[in-house]
């Protein structure tokens, strides 16, 4: 690159400083001679962004996240339907069960299955373009004029709009998909950019068959954030249990509860706690990130238990984790068992090979709909559960039961778990980040 070069680098979703910017990549990127990187972010984000990101090369903008307009709540609506997958089944039934529009039922089992159709993606897609604005960033891009935009969450609506508008300007796209669940859980992708990076095979495979995605323009790269957890030493478990008040000597489990976000006043977090308390080894409870988690009054106990708290964001696009993610993976490498809900917590456990329980219950009586049994039949879940790496307990009885057979027994379903990193993480090698670098900077050449 002998002439200056400059990438926009999105980052709306709260994620993606884990996943893009504090890893390797960005490392990599600022390196590079003649080379300026504008990171687009949320307007409350940019002064912590650019502390923590910024430098020589390397400025944050903040964009003032607007509202969807009627218009984009439209094409939204019509783009998440267009989709036939699973997930959008149970997300169509529990919107109609939810909200009583059973009129609405028949329109988008319609549009489900018009979604079929190459042509009407195809039409879909033209029409988003024609009619959807393409100027919501015109000052940046009048500003910087960027030769390549590399948006980092090809679903996610701010990516959209500088994907659209890069595309009519004639800009290169280079897009991701931001996470495992996203292609069958997103709906249509409004966007084809003009190359695709994902972190593994089979979604690679999935964007070839839901997104219209050429596999020639589609490059495999792995996970980027986990780089580190496997090329950087975890804190001691004496270490770790002493600031947590633990018991390094004792088998811990690692119990990661659903927040409200999921399931609305289910008893199941309190009922979960009693029930393992019983057990011969000690709880460490990791409350989640978005929403809350009610725990009936349990508070910390040395030597017993332990509660751990994330800086909490009122959704996903505030949540940001990139500071804390050691400190996830030193809990995770340090404990026996890890129980969770219909997480990607089970990936981030099979990395360090720690056996895995998802609840599949709950405290109460409660239909399907709205219940968290329904979780597990989405796409990805389902294929999460056929890789035998993880055990499904379907009542209290299960739970407790698989708990202790892994307690006493932390191989059982090892190739399991390695099914799920051949699947989920495709390389532990250390080199993800690299390799996202190395496709940005193979178009930017």
């Amino acid at each position: 690159m002998q002439n200056q070069k400059t990438i926009f680098i999105t980052s709306f979703f709260g994620f993606i400083s884990r996943n893009i910017l504090a890893t390797n990549t960005l490392k990599i990127l600022r390196q590079q001679p003649n080379l300026k990187i504008v990171i687009l972010a949320p307007e409350n984000k940019q002064k912590k962004y650019q502390e923590s990101f910024g430098g020589e090369n390397v400025v944050v903008e903040g964009i003032k996240i607007e509202k969807l307009t009627k218009l984009e709540q439209f094409f939204s609506v019509l783009f998440h339907n267009l989709s036939d997958t699973k997930a959008w089944r149970i997300h169509r039934f529990i919107g109609v069960k939810r909200d009583k529009k059973y009129f609405s039922a028949p329109f988008y089992w319609i549009l489900s299955k018009l979604g079929y159709l190459k042509i009407v993606r195809r039409l879909a897609r033209w029409a988003d373009y024609i009619f959807m604005p393409k100027d919501r960033y015109k000052h940046y891009f009048d500003k910087y004029r960027p030769d390549i935009v590399f948006a980092t969450d090809v679903f996610q609506s701010n990516d959209i709009d500088v994907m659209r508008e890069a595309r009519s300007r004639g800009v290169l796209v280079l897009g991701m998909v931001r996470s495992w669940d996203n292609i069958t859980t997103k709906g249509l992708n409004q966007i084809i950019p003009d190359q695709l990076i994902v972190n593994t095979e089979k979604i690679k495979e999935e964007a070839v068959r839901y997104n219209d995605i050429d596999p020639k323009n589609i490059h495999v790269v792995g996970i980027p954030h986990y780089d580190p957890y496997v090329t950087e030493p975890r804190v001691s478990r004496g270490q770790l249990f002493k600031e947590l008040h633990l018991n390094p000597g004792k088998k811990t489990i690692f119990f990661a509860p659903p927040s409200d976000i999921y399931s609305d006043n289910n008893p199941i977090t309190r009922k979960v706690i009693e029930a393992l308390s019983l057990l011969d080894a000690q709880l460490l409870i990791r409350l989640y990130l978005v929403g809350s988690v009610d725990l009936g009054g349990t508070k910390p106990i040395p030597d017993k238990l332990a509660i751990d708290v994330p800086e909490n964001a009122g959704d996903f696009l505030q949540a940001d984790i990139a500071a804390g993610d050691a400190h996830l993976a030193d809990l995770l490498y340090n404990s026996d068992v890890v129980i969770a809900f219909a997480s990607t917590l089970a990936i981030d456990a099979a990395v360090f090979n720690k056996p895995i329980v998802f609840i599949g219950f709950d405290g109460d009586k409660r239909p399907y709909w709205q219940g968290l049994r329904r979780y597990y039949d989405y796409d990805h879940q389902s294929s999460m559960l056929k890789t035998g790496g993880v055990k499904l307990a379907k009542n209290m009885e299960e739970l407790i039961a698989f708990t202790k057979q892994y307690l006493n027994n932390p191989q059982l379903d090892e190739a399991g778990r390695k099914k799920i990193i051949q699947e989920r993480c495709w390389k532990l090698d250390g080199k993800s980040g690299a390799r996202l670098a190395e496709v940005i900077l193979q178009y930017l050449r």
